[in-house]
């Protein structure tokens, strides 16, 4: 198996292009496109959007539980650090992860 190409991702990187909001009338519900991921090293699927909630939050489900965050981790609180690209800090203790994003092959 070959090591992905990465790079430090951004949150505009791990926008949900088909996210829907809670005020957004919906006929029909599409399962959000996720990003391809290593958090922390660890294979996952991640996404910033609402979600069909009234606010932005990150969103991510690992290939498999990651011993920290399970096997998916949610919040409302975070903020990509733009002086250490891929560098994510979350809640309210200053907990960090580090996203990078899959390149395409």
């Amino acid at each position: 198996m070959s090591i992905p190409s990465t790079k430090p991702a951004t949150e505009q990187d791990l926008f949900v292009e088909n996210d829907t909001h809670g005020f957004e009338e919906k006929t029909e519900i599409e399962a959000p496109k996720m990003h391809s991921v290593l958090v922390d090293g660890w294979p996952a699927k991640a996404g910033v959007g609402s979600f069909g909630a009234f606010s932005t939050r990150i969103v991510i489900k690992f290939d498999s539980p990651h011993p920290e965050y399970g096997e998916e981790f949610a919040t409302k609180h975070f903020m990509f650090d733009e002086s250490q690209p891929g560098l994510v800090r979350w809640g309210h203790d200053n907990a960090t992860m580090r996203i990078q994003k899959i390149l395409e092959q």
